[in-house]
């Protein structure tokens, strides 16, 4: 496939960690690769974004209501100015995880550029969310020539990465508000799929060319988590398979895991020496998560670099030290590619004790169309109660598996009603 023979790498910043449960968080950025292998586009719209499976204690979803700039250590406490200057602010390399459709995230991720300004720090910011051949927007960018508002028709945004570019809006504000440039890190359009269909192997020359030379290898516990999400949507996967039936899939997939980590490290590395700045990078929280992902590779190269990672808390018991160095508290909130925007939060008075509140409605979206409101209490979706988000995530691959809608249970002024969300199938005709 490609890989590195070596599976020994240098530990990432902040050492070794022990085997733990991977991050739950929706949109983490891992289940993208599982879309970019093998589907059109269009199920992964439907879905909303395939997500990690959530594991965490329901109770503990709900996060207190604390400034999206409010950082936090392990423990628990808040991240004073000055710790912050002598911690992330003399990093080299500042990983933001996030779960891509939540809003309140990619605030605490300009939130943390804002701290660093005022630290006397100006760095260079990667996104995950910009394949490397569109570097020359970005640079048009730089230059003063494209406005923020440009960027989603000049990036074919809606097509190259397809969460709401208004999440990431508030990220491109304050690197134009401060000068900070900002660099593509994803793997030029189209190549993570292909690498997914044929391998490595199966690229032109032209096509390997605009690759690391190397693709470094996942932790071998790393690679257990991805082999453990794999399974969880091989059926799901094998229906909008679009690879030749004698791949190995699970083998193309961790290749292009791989590929996608060892990429975005590539590109933050070319940041660095090209500026002479720090590098923030805007990355799905799989990537970022107890050094594996990016952090490993950078350790490779520029090993005497500093990393520092920051990732979502979310409520409930003190952050895990092992997932991050800091952290930023922000609720539980899934922007749905359906049209509708759920939290998951303590319930007001008169709703439901389990539920998903919904916070807001795109109009002429497939939510809409359906009947949901802002205001509504979702109890269910399919046959599973609403004790997370990630029931959601669940509820849509098994009823696109079924072909049939996302039914959702609603609490609605005393009354329960069943409402029906189409969910849009992979096209078989494209790529």
């Amino acid at each position: 496939m490609g890989l590195a023979e070596d599976g020994k790498m240098p530990p990432a910043a902040g050492g070794n960690h022990p085997p733990r449960p991977p991050w739950t968080g929706q949109g983490a950025g891992l289940p993208r690769v599982l879309a970019g292998l093998f589907l059109a586009g269009s199920l992964v719209a439907g879905l909303g974004g395939c997500a990690p499976r959530q594991t965490a204690d329901p109770a503990a979803m709900a996060a207190p209501r604390i400034s999206p700039e409010a950082l936090l250590a392990p423990a628990g406490g808040p991240v004073a100015a000055a710790a912050f200057a002598s911690g992330l602010a003399r990093a080299d390399y500042i990983l933001l995880g996030e779960e891509h459709p939540n809003p309140c995230d990619h605030l605490a991720q300009a939130g943390v550029l804002r701290r660093l300004v005022a630290a006397g720090v100006r760095p260079a910011v990667g996104f995950e969310m910009v394949p490397a051949d569109y570097q020359d927007v970005l640079d048009a960018f730089n230059a003063g020539k494209l406005s923020v508002a440009d960027l989603p028709h000049a990036l074919s945004w809606k097509k190259t990465w397809g969460y709401d570019f208004a999440l990431y809006a508030p990220i491109f504000e304050t690197a134009r508000e401060y000068g900070l440039p900002v660099f593509a890190l994803n793997a030029p359009s189209g190549l993570a799929r292909k690498v997914g269909r044929v391998g490595l192997e199966g690229l032109t020359p032209t096509e390997r060319a605009a690759l690391p030379g190397a693709i470094l290898p996942p932790a071998p516990a790393q690679v257990e988590e991805l082999r453990e999400l794999f399974a969880q949507h091989a059926a799901m996967l094998e229906k909008a398979a679009k690879a030749p039936a004698d791949r190995d899939r699970l083998a193309d997939f961790l290749a292009v895991q791989s590929l996608w980590d060892t990429q975005m490290a590539a590109r933050a590395f070319l940041a660095r020496a090209r500026t002479g700045r720090p590098v923030v990078v805007i990355a799905g929280g799989g990537h970022v998560e107890r050094g594996f992902g990016i952090a490993r590779r950078l350790a490779v190269f520029d090993p005497k670099a500093r990393v520092e990672t920051v990732m979502p808390w979310r409520g409930g018991e003190n952050p895990d030290p092992a997932q991050a160095g800091t952290f930023y508290a922000c609720p539980a909130v899934h922007k749905s590619r359906l049209g509708m925007t759920l939290s998951h939060e303590a319930p007001a008075p008169g709703q439901p004790a389990q539920a998903l509140l919904v916070t807001a409605v795109a109009p002429g979206s497939p939510a809409a169309a359906a009947g949901l409101l802002a205001g509504d209490a979702v109890t269910a979706a399919g046959s599973h109660a609403a004790s997370s988000l990630g029931v959601l995530h669940t509820a849509a691959v098994e009823a696109a598996q079924a072909g049939t809608p996302l039914a959702l249970t609603v609490f609605r002024a005393g009354e329960t009603l069943t409402l029906s969300i189409p969910l849009a199938m992979p096209a078989t005709s494209k790529k």
